[in-house]
C-alpha cells in the first residue's frame, strides 16, 4: 500500500509539470511482485509491446516488452528511481526516471535496452526525428518547456509556466503537439499547437470553466477528424478523480462548437463517422459527425458485464463463467446490434473476488485488462482492494498471443 500511494503522488505531481498523465490510483498485479498499472503506457512498435512493470515494494520500475510473434517477454531496462512515462521513436526507446537527487532525468536505450544513456534533466513529452521535447521544474512557482536538438544538443526555449500557471502536454497528433497553460488567477485555459519548423507555440482555442469544481484545468485529449481539431477539457474532481469534461469541435474557419458539456470519460472515442461518449449521469451518446446531431442510445446493465467502445466497434466481456471471459463485440451506437463473438479466454476466477474488464487498443492489437477486487472487509471501502490485474494481447481476429 505504501508503494501505491508513493506512485500516486509522483504521478500527481507529474500532471503538474508534464503531459497527459492521468489521475487514476494505479492497480496491482500479484505475480513475481510486480505490477501494471490499467493505464499505464503501452507501445506497440516493430513486432513487440512495451510496457511498465512496478514493485509493490519500493519504487523500482522496469520496462518490459514481448514479442508479438512467440509471446515470449523480457526486461529491457530496471530503474530504481521508478519510470514515469516511456517513448519510442526509430530504434531507440526514451523514457523518463529519477536520478539519485530525486530530480526528473530522460535517458534513452536501445529497443532491447543496450547503450542505455542519459540525454537531459527534466520530464519527456514528445520525440522527433530531429529534437525531444520535455519539461522541467525550475523552481515551486516556474515549470519550462525545452526543445533539444538530438544530434547537436542545442536547447530552445519554447514557453516558461509561470507563478499560477500549469503548462503541460494535451496530446500529440502526428508530429503535432498540443500543449495547455491553465492560469489559476483567472481560472482560464489555453490550448496550443506547437509548430516543430519554428518551435514556436501558436493559441488555438481559449475557455473557462463550464461546471463547478475545484481541480485545477486541463486539455486531456485532442483528435484531428477531417482537418477539424477535437478537444476534451476540465477538471479530475472527487475523492476518485472523476472526470467532468466538455469535448469541443475547432472547424477549419476557426469556429467552435460543443459536442458535450458532460463528458465521463477524459478521451475522445471517435469512429469514421461518430464521435462515442459517456454522460457524467451514464448515458451514452453518439454524434454525428457530418450532421453534429447528438444521439442518446441504452446499453443493457447487467451482472458481470463490462463494455469497452473502441471506435466503430463495442467490445462486450462476460465474466459470468468462473472458468472463462468470453468477448462479444458490436456496432457502436447501438444496444448489440450484429453481436458476434470475438475471443474467448480462459481464466480462472476466485469465489470472493469481483472482475472487471477493459480494453484499449495498442497499434493493431488489443489489451485486455482483468482486474479482481476484493470487497469482502469494510476497511477496504467502496473501492475495494485491488487483488490482482492481468493483461491479454489480443490480435484482430481474436487470438490471445501473449499475456502478462
Amino acid at each position: 500500500m505504501k508503494k501505491i500511494i508513493q506512485y500516486f503522488v509522483r504521478i500527481m505531481f507529474a500532471l503538474c509539470v508534464a503531459a497527459g498523465i492521468g489521475l487514476y490510483a494505479p492497480g496491482v498485479i500479484h505475480a513475481e511482485e510486480l505490477f501494471v498499472m490499467d493505464d499505464s503506457d503501452m507501445i506497440g512498435q516493430g513486432g513487440s509491446i512495451y510496457y511498465i512493470s512496478s514493485s509493490q515494494d519500493d519504487l523500482l520500475d522496469e520496462i518490459w516488452r514481448m514479442k508479438v510473434a512467440t509471446g515470449e517477454t523480457s526486461m529491457v531496462v530496471s530503474e530504481p528511481g521508478g519510470i514515469l512515462k516511456m517513448i519510442v521513436c526509430g530504434e531507440l526507446l526514451y523514457y523518463t526516471t529519477a536520478n539519485e537527487e530525486s530530480q526528473w532525468e530522460i535517458r534513452s536505450c536501445r529497443l532491447n535496452g543496450a547503450d542505455q544513456e542519459i540525454v537531459c534533466e527534466g520530464v519527456i513529452c514528445h520525440v522527433d526525428n530531429e529534437n525531444i521535447y520535455y519539461m522541467r521544474h525550475l523552481k515551486p512557482t516556474k515549470t519550462r518547456l525545452y526543445a533539444r536538438n538530438l544530434k547537436t544538443g542545442k536547447k530552445t526555449v519554447i514557453r516558461t509556466g509561470k507563478e499560477g500557471q500549469t503548462l503541460a502536454l494535451a496530446g500529440t497528433i502526428g508530429n503535432d503537439m498540443y500543449y495547455y497553460l491553465h492560469d489559476t488567477k483567472t481560472d482560464k485555459l489555453y490550448l496550443y499547437r506547437l509548430n516543430n519548423a519554428t518551435n514556436k507555440l501558436i493559441r488555438v482555442a481559449s475557455e473557462k470553466r463550464v461546471a463547478d469544481g475545484t481541480g485545477g484545468l486541463l486539455v486531456s485529449d485532442v483528435k484531428q477528424i477531417d482537418g477539424e481539431l477535437y478537444y476534451n477539457f476540465g477538471s479530475y474532481e472527487g475523492s476518485g478523480g472523476f472526470w467532468y469534461g466538455t469535448i469541443r469541435r475547432l472547424t477549419v474557419d476557426g469556429k467552435k462548437k460543443t459536442v458535450v458539456g458532460s463528458a465521463e470519460s477524459d478521451r475522445i472515442i471517435a469512429g469514421r463517422k461518430e464521435i462515442y461518449f459517456t454522460s457524467t449521469k451514464g448515458n451514452y451518446y453518439k454524434y454525428d459527425l457530418k450532421t453534429a446531431k447528438k444521439t442518446k442510445y441504452s446499453l443493457k446493465f447487467e451482472k458481470d458485464i463490462n463494455y469497452s467502445v473502441l471506435g466503430d466497434k463495442t467490445y462486450m466481456a462476460d465474466t459470468s463463467d468462473a472458468k472463462q471471459i468470453q468477448i462479444f463485440r458490436f456496432n457502436s451506437g447501438t444496444d448489440r446490434e450484429v453481436l458476434a463473438r470475438f475471443t474467448s479466454i480462459p481464466f480462472k476466477q476466485r469465489s470472493n473476488i469481483s472482475y472487471a474488464v477493459k480494453m484499449k487498443q495498442v497499434g493493431v492489437y488489443f489489451a485486455v485488462c482483468v482486474t479482481g477486487t476484493d470487497y469482502s472487509k469494510p476497511e477496504y471501502g467502496w473501492r475495494g482492494k485491488t487483488d490482482s490485474i492481468n493483461w491479454y494481447i489480443v490480435n484482430t481476429s481474436g487470438k490471445v498471443i501473449g499475456s502478462f
